[in-house]
This record gives C-alpha cells, structure tokens and sequence, in this order.
C-alpha cells in the first residue's frame, strides 16, 4: 500500500516538475507551431536574449538562443528548413540584417538591443540551415542552425 501511495504522489510531482523546468520552450514550441507552422526540437537549453512582447499576440520582436547536444540530426529540409549555401547565405544575411534593424526601429532602447547583438552574435556557415516565413502583415520568423556551435536562433518579429 505504501509502494502505491509513493508512486501516486511521486509521478505526478515529477510532471509537474518537468512542465516548470520545460515552461519557456513549451510556450514557445507552440506559439512557433501555431504561428508559423515551425517546428524546433527540444533543446538542452533555452536563452532568451530579448523580448519586446509582453503578453500574446502583442506587437514586438523576441530572440532566442536554443543549445543542443545535437541539432543537425533533428532538422528536416522537408520541415522548411532550407540550407545555407553560396546562393542562400546572401538572403540569410540580409534577413538577419531586417530583423536587427527592425528591433531597434521599433524600440526606444536601441543602443542596449545592439550590444545585446554583439555579445550574443548569430553565427552560420555554408551547410548550416535557416528557415524564414513571412506574413501578410509583414511579421516574420527567421530562424538560423549551426551546426558547429550546436545553437539555433530563433527570431520573431510580430506586426
């Protein structure tokens, strides 16, 4: 009897456990999915470097570092995610450049989003890979994998 008892308390504390610990990547894994139709694996950990959206759907921009053990395995070219090649690495440096641009017209303290830029730079290489969407009202995800550094960022900009 006390054997039952132990496991009805002890396995739904160890959910509840995981939720809390997983809480920010959950949220964002479905706001991703919904939204854009973008799916990230779950990482070993989740930075969020900025954001300028309190609450859903409000309008802003956030920025998230994800770090893996192993990312390049997770992502499919099937899934949307497109590599980053000779042809490609031009498109993915000018949407980087968009977002960064965006973030610091639409907010006040734009010289703290800019250092937070330096000291968290998005880095990529040819055979990385990027997925982009954009919406008729202009928002966008662009999200970047390298594979070398075991990251993706992640990049929400919300009109």
């Amino acid at each position: 009897m006390k054997k039952k008892t132990i496991l009805w308390i002890t396995i739904p504390l160890l959910l509840v456990g995981f939720v809390i610990v997983n809480w920010n990547y959950i949220s964002q894994s479905i706001e991703w999915k919904m939204n854009w139709g973008f799916d990230a694996p779950r990482p070993s950990k989740i930075e969020t470097i900025f954001n300028t959206r309190y609450g859903f759907p409000n309008e802003g921009q956030t920025f998230h570092i994800l770090k893996y053990w192993s990312i390049e395995k997770k992502l499919k070219e099937n899934n949307g995610w497109i590599p980053i090649d000779e042809e490609s690495f031009d498109t993915v440096s000018s949407h980087l450049k968009k977002f960064q641009k965006d973030a610091a017209s639409m907010n006040k303290d734009t010289q703290n989003l800019t250092v937070l830029f330096q000291e968290n730079p998005v880095t990529y290489d040819n055979n990385d890979k990027y997925f982009y969407k954009l919406e008729e009202d202009n928002s966008y995800i662009l999200a970047i994998s390298n594979a070398k550094e075991q990251k993706l960022f992640v990049m929400q900009c919300i009109q």
